[in-house]
Protein backbone atom coordinates (compact mmCIF):
# COMPACT_ATOMS: atom_id res chain seq x y z
CA UNK A 1 0.00 0.00 0.00
CA UNK A 2 2.91 2.34 0.67
CA UNK A 3 4.15 1.94 -2.90
CA UNK A 4 0.65 2.67 -4.24
CA UNK A 5 0.53 5.82 -2.13
CA UNK A 6 3.91 6.99 -3.38
CA UNK A 7 3.00 6.19 -7.01
CA UNK A 8 -0.34 8.01 -6.88
CA UNK A 9 -0.28 11.71 -7.77
CA UNK A 10 -1.05 13.83 -4.68
CA UNK A 11 -3.80 15.69 -6.54
CA UNK A 12 -5.66 12.38 -7.10
CA UNK A 13 -5.41 11.54 -3.41
CA UNK A 14 -6.70 14.96 -2.34
CA UNK A 15 -9.50 14.82 -4.91
CA UNK A 16 -10.55 11.34 -3.75
CA UNK A 17 -10.53 12.37 -0.09
CA UNK A 18 -12.65 15.46 -0.79
CA UNK A 19 -15.12 13.61 -3.05
CA UNK A 20 -15.60 10.77 -0.59
CA UNK A 21 -15.93 13.11 2.38
CA UNK A 22 -18.64 15.05 0.56
CA UNK A 23 -20.37 11.79 -0.39
CA UNK A 24 -20.48 10.70 3.25
CA UNK A 25 -21.51 14.16 4.42
CA UNK A 26 -24.44 14.39 2.01
CA UNK A 27 -25.65 10.91 2.85
CA UNK A 28 -25.68 11.52 6.59
CA UNK A 29 -27.38 14.91 6.69
CA UNK A 30 -30.53 13.38 5.23
CA UNK A 31 -30.94 11.08 8.24
CA UNK A 32 -30.70 13.98 10.68
CA UNK A 33 -33.19 16.07 8.72
CA UNK A 34 -35.62 13.13 8.55
CA UNK A 35 -35.36 12.53 12.30
CA UNK A 36 -36.05 16.23 12.90
CA UNK A 37 -38.93 16.17 10.38
CA UNK A 38 -37.65 19.14 8.38
CA UNK A 39 -39.28 18.25 5.09
CA UNK A 40 -37.78 20.97 2.90
CA UNK A 41 -34.27 20.17 4.13
CA UNK A 42 -34.92 16.46 3.45
CA UNK A 43 -36.02 17.22 -0.11
CA UNK A 44 -33.04 19.48 -0.79
CA UNK A 45 -30.71 16.95 0.83
CA UNK A 46 -32.04 14.14 -1.36
CA UNK A 47 -31.74 16.24 -4.50
CA UNK A 48 -28.15 17.25 -3.81
CA UNK A 49 -27.24 13.72 -2.68
CA UNK A 50 -28.63 11.97 -5.75
CA UNK A 51 -27.10 14.48 -8.14
CA UNK A 52 -23.78 13.78 -6.47
CA UNK A 53 -24.32 10.01 -6.48
CA UNK A 54 -24.43 10.27 -10.28
CA UNK A 55 -20.90 11.65 -10.17
CA UNK A 56 -19.69 9.00 -7.71
CA UNK A 57 -21.20 6.09 -9.65
CA UNK A 58 -19.77 7.26 -12.97
CA UNK A 59 -16.18 7.74 -11.81
CA UNK A 60 -13.52 5.07 -12.31
CA UNK A 61 -13.71 2.30 -9.73
CA UNK A 62 -11.04 1.87 -7.08
CA UNK A 63 -8.84 -1.07 -8.01
CA UNK A 64 -5.87 -0.54 -5.70
CA UNK A 65 -5.62 -1.42 -2.03
CA UNK A 66 -5.15 2.22 -1.06
CA UNK A 67 -8.36 3.13 -2.87
CA UNK A 68 -10.41 0.25 -1.45
CA UNK A 69 -9.15 0.39 2.11
CA UNK A 70 -8.15 4.03 2.69
CA UNK A 71 -9.37 6.55 0.10
CA UNK A 72 -12.99 5.40 0.00
CA UNK A 73 -13.97 4.23 3.50
CA UNK A 74 -12.00 6.60 5.73
CA UNK A 75 -12.97 9.96 4.16
CA UNK A 76 -16.53 8.74 3.58
CA UNK A 77 -16.93 7.80 7.25
CA UNK A 78 -15.37 11.07 8.40
CA UNK A 79 -17.62 13.04 6.06
CA UNK A 80 -20.67 11.15 7.29
CA UNK A 81 -19.80 11.84 10.92
CA UNK A 82 -19.21 15.52 10.15
CA UNK A 83 -22.54 15.67 8.32
CA UNK A 84 -24.29 14.05 11.26
CA UNK A 85 -22.86 16.65 13.65
CA UNK A 86 -23.31 19.71 11.43
CA UNK A 87 -26.79 18.72 10.29
CA UNK A 88 -27.90 18.73 13.92
CA UNK A 89 -26.76 22.35 14.23
CA UNK A 90 -28.35 23.23 10.90
CA UNK A 91 -31.60 21.56 11.96
CA UNK A 92 -31.73 23.63 15.15
CA UNK A 93 -31.33 26.82 13.08
CA UNK A 94 -33.99 25.79 10.55
CA UNK A 95 -36.64 24.48 12.95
Amino acid sequence: MRKEYLDTPKFEIIEAVLENSLYGFLGSIIVVFISNEIDMAVLIGYLVYYFYVGKVINRPKYVTSIGKFILFPVPTALGAFTGYKLAGLLASWIA
